[in-house]
């Protein structure tokens, strides 16, 4: 399948797995920001995991040279095939002519295009994740986002398209991106540092997403944090850690974030809530809650259960 790109939005990029443990070697994790919604993605049209798709702010829009299997999906994905709405988070066979547009109703945030098949795009360090300031990954591994006349070659992958089944997840199990629900935090060694109140304050108050966002970081701001910790050492830094630079004004890490960091960290999002604020847009408010690292890991697991269960469950 070749798909020709008439539209490249805000921001498109190609995006994976990520490139995990490279960090060592000054590489960012990178991957997709919503790893839920980019899982579903791939699953409604037979990919194995781990085959990219494209993450995109703003509108998409293609063109198909040859027939094919897609789906949409993300916060507020609205995907349209030859102007016709067609409902996101279900798979569509495409056929070459049709013209494909997807955006989200919410500006900001993030939708996912899964096409099935093998994407001849290349690999740098096992990913072809974008990451545009490592000037790495993406169609011409340089880390530029896609572009108006960029054209995407996907083949055919004989394991799953003898014969092409819709798969549809109902309305009920798509993702949650309700923010008036506080996202769970795991304290860690470093909360020791900030004194009892400013840990209260921390968790009672409410911290509004800042237009200062990006794939590295989201800036919030709100009632200011201090800690009681100088000066510290660089070092490697966590996926959603919260950081507390001098200003108080928390910062979350998100997938491109820099392998060091060298503020004090008063805990880290868990990876269930981190995909609700990486769709989270500027004016939006968030709010925080302890969970214990055991409680942590156990939603964790029954969120993977949850996802084989359904993906079972779906012809």
């Amino acid at each position: 399948m070749h798909l020709k790109i008439t539209q490249n939005g805000m921001q498109s990029l190609l995006v994976d797995e990520g490139r995990k443990g490279h960090q060592h070697q000054g590489y960012c994790q990178s991957g997709a920001m919503d790893e839920e919604a980019y899982w579903w993605a791939n699953f409604l049209v037979s990919n194995p995991h781990g085959t990219p798709c494209i993450e995109i702010v703003g509108e998409l829009a293609l063109i198909c040279a040859l027939h094919g299997t897609i789906a949409a999906t993300g916060r507020d994905a609205v995907l349209y095939i030859n102007q016709q709405q067609k409902s996101p988070y279900t798979s569509y066979r495409v056929k070459e002519g049709d013209e494909i547009s997807l955006r989200s109703e919410t500006l900001g945030s993030r939708t996912y295009l899964a096409v099935a098949g093998l994407w001849q795009v290349p690999r740098h360090l096992g990913s072809a994740c974008t990451v545009t300031r490592e000037h790495i990954g993406g169609l011409h591994n340089n880390g530029k986002p896609l572009q108006i006349g960029d054209g995407l070659e996907i083949t055919v992958n004989n394991d799953t398209s003898r014969v092409f089944r819709s798969r549809s997840l109902p309305e009920k199990y798509w993702p949650s991106y309700d923010l008036t629900e506080p996202l769970r935090v795991v304290e860690g060694y470093q909360s020791d540092s900030f004194s009892g109140v400013a840990k209260q304050v921390f968790f009672t108050s409410d911290y509004k997403v800042t237009s200062d966002i990006s794939r590295m970081g989201y800036r919030l701001s709100g009632t200011p944090v201090q800690s009681t910790q100088d000066s510290m050492y660089s070092e490697g830094i966590h996926l959603g850690a919260i950081q507390i630079p001098k200003d108080g004004q928390p910062i979350v890490m998100m997938k491109d974030r820099q392998t060091l960091g060298g503020y004090p960290k008063i805990g880290s999002v868990t990876p269930n809530d981190l995909t609700k604020l990486a769709q989270a847009v500027p004016g939006e408010c968030v709010s925080f809650v302890r969970e214990h690292s055991d409680n942590a890991r156990a939603r964790f697991l029954l969120q993977w259960q949850k996802r084989l269960r359904l993906s079972g469950d779906i012809q």
